[in-house]
C-alpha cells in the first residue's frame, strides 16, 4: 500500500498549525471511512472542503461560523478610494485561542499529468482572486485571510506514477506566496477515481491580507 503523503508549512500564522493538523486527521478519518463509496470531501464543492476545516477548528478547541452577512467595501480603483458600505456576504468567520478571523473561499481544480505543466498559474489566480474579495471586508480587529482548497487530478494513464506526481505536484505549490500551506492524500484515496481521473488528495493555501 502507498504511503500517506501529508505536512505542511508555516511561514506565518504558526498558531493556526494545531487546526491545520486536526484539517489533516479529519480528512484522513473520512477518507477510511468512505474507502467503499468512492468519495472523498475534496471530490464535491467548495462548501464541502470548508466543512472539513470548520469541523477541524471546532477539534482543535475554537469556533467557527459559516456564511453569514456583513458589511463590505469595494475598492474604487481609478480614484484609489474605497466605496460607501454595502450589505455582503463573509464566507468564513472562526476563533481560534483568542485569535478572530474571517476568510474568503476559492476552490481550484488542477491538473498535473504533465509534469511539465506549471500548477501555480492558475492556483495563484484564484489565491489572489480571493485575496482581492477578503479585502472588501471591514477586519474589526480580525484577521482577513484567503483561502484556497487546491485539488490535482491525474490521468488514468499515470496509474503507476500517481505517488511521485503528487510529491512533484507539492513541490510545485510550494512556490506561491503563502502564509500558511497543509496538504494531505491519504493512501486509501491515491487511486480515488471516477473512471477517467485520479483525485488523490487535498492541499489547503492560506495568504493573509493586511491591507
Amino acid at each position: 500500500m502507498d504511503k500517506q503523503i501529508q505536512g505542511w508549512c508555516c511561514r506565518r500564522l504558526r498558531y493556526l498549525l494545531p487546526v491545520l493538523k486536526k484539517w489533516i486527521d479529519a480528512n484522513v478519518e473520512i477518507a477510511a471511512a468512505w474507502i467503499n463509496s468512492k468519495d472523498a470531501p475534496w471530490c464535491n464543492n467548495e462548501r464541502s472542503s470548508l466543512s472539513v476545516f470548520a469541523g477541524s477548528v471546532w477539534r482543535a478547541g475554537g469556533f467557527s461560523f459559516e456564511e453569514y452577512s456583513d458589511e463590505k467595501r469595494s475598492v474604487l480603483r481609478k480614484l484609489w478610494r474605497l466605496s460607501k458600505p454595502y450589505q455582503g456576504r463573509v464566507d468564513f468567520y472562526f476563533n481560534f485561542r483568542g485569535k478572530e478571523f474571517i476568510a474568503e473561499i476559492k476552490q481550484v481544480w488542477s491538473g498535473y499529468t504533465v509534469s511539465r505543466a506549471n500548477p501555480c498559474l492558475r492556483l495563484d489566480k484564484a489565491l489572489k482572486s480571493a485575496c482581492r474579495d477578503i479585502r472588501k471586508s471591514l477586519p474589526y480587529g480580525q484577521h482577513r485571510l484567503a483561502f484556497l482548497f487546491a485539488m490535482p487530478y491525474f490521468q488514468k494513464r499515470a496509474k503507476d506514477s500517481v505517488s511521485e506526481r503528487v510529491q512533484m505536484w507539492i513541490k510545485a505549490i510550494r512556490g506561491l506566496d503563502y502564509d500558511a500551506l497543509a496538504w494531505i492524500f491519504p493512501s486509501d484515496t491515491r487511486h480515488l477515481s471516477d473512471g477517467e481521473y485520479y483525485y488523490p488528495g487535498v492541499a489547503l493555501v492560506i495568504k493573509e491580507v493586511k491591507r
